[in-house]
């Protein structure tokens, strides 16, 4: 009776520690997620600096865009527009945390190759906004911007109206140019604006880079006034050169007329308040919509590009309300 009542107990209790285990192969909640289930989006634009309100305008459109679609969204750009070294240190931090796209807006040329080969040796997909040449070697998914070449000319045949306006008929007189750092931008920009002035009689008597900053425009353009105490007319191959050049007219006692690019909101102003003469209308914070569309496109299979264009015109006093919102 004993030994029948002690089998009797360990069979209980082997039953018991059986019960209490789980099996080897049971599933854990939670553990097993579908793998074909795609991994969120992160995307990072890369700008020169956000000294300039047209990169500034740039992120806002961008990051709209972005958060819309439920991405994750980030932006790095250096603490000045001539730190080339940064912006492509910037890049390789932004692969080293495994984001799925990337902007770049180059400080230059040199960064802007730096930045195409490191994203393409990692598989990245990188894309080019406010530019459209293409680079001479690597992959870049789609360019996404305004014709340089183009809208730069669209600024010298304003320059050429308003000196014909002023000279009764000719167009004539003394002009001057704000450039930007050396590059594609300032070559595009600059280069057009010469062509569309080739063949007239208007002098271009100085071309000096202002970095892009507003400041460095207003110096610039006060040497110029102390040179030329004649001249006519200063395009800026951005709004806030252009914005320091119309700021220097004002503090030198002088009249000049004064041609931005870029069509930035506190551009616009300035050209409705009479201080500023013209912009191009580059519209920035759409080209960040644009971007944030282009890149989505791409990451979804579909063919992008190589150019995704956006249009411009030109802003003065009397139509620069349309583009004010």
């Amino acid at each position: 009776m004993k030994r029948l009542i002690v089998a009797t107990v360990v069979t209980l209790v082997i039953a018991l520690a059986g019960c209490s285990q789980k099996k080897p192969d049971a599933p854990v909640a939670g553990a097993n997620q579908p793998m074909d289930k795609p991994e969120k989006v992160s995307v990072v634009i890369i700008s020169p600096a956000l000294t300039s309100v047209f990169h500034q305008e740039f992120v806002k459109g961008a990051e709209e865009a972005a958060r819309q679609r439920g991405w994750d969204f980030s932006h790095l750009e250096p603490d000045k527009e001539t730190n080339s070294a940064d912006q492509v240190a910037k890049v390789q931090d932004s692969i080293q945390r495994g984001v799925s796209a990337i902007s770049i807006c180059a400080v230059n040329d040199e960064a802007l190759s730096q930045a195409v080969k490191k994203a393409n040796d990692a598989g990245v997909p990188i894309f080019v906004h406010n530019s459209i040449t293409p680079v001479p070697e690597g992959k870049v998914e789609a360019y996404v911007g305004y014709d340089q070449f183009e809208g730069g000319r669209k600024c010298g045949e304003k320059a050429l109206a308003l000196l014909k306006a002023k000279y009764g008929g000719v167009a004539r007189g003394k002009v001057a140019i704000l450039e930007g750092t050396a590059g594609i931008h300032t070559t595009e920009r600059a280069g057009g604006f010469r062509k569309a002035l080739e063949g007239t009689q208007v002098q271009i008597v100085a071309s000096q880079s202002a970095n892009w900053l507003r400041k460095e425009g207003a110096d610039r353009t006060t040497e110029f006034l102390q040179k030329y105490p004649d001249l006519d007319l200063v395009f800026g191959c951005s709004d806030a050169m252009a914005q320091g050049a119309a700021q220097a007219a004002k503090q030198a006692g002088k009249t000049i007329f004064t041609i931005g690019l870029d069509g930035n909101p506190d551009a616009l102003a300035d050209v409705q308040a009479g201080t500023l003469t013209a912009t191009l209308v580059v519209f920035p914070r759409q080209m960040g919509i644009r971007t944030i569309e282009t890149i989505e496109k791409r990451l979804r299979g579909e063919t992008v590009g190589p150019i995704e264009k956006i249009e411009t015109e030109v802003a003065d006093k009397e139509n620069a309300g349309k583009f004010v919102k």
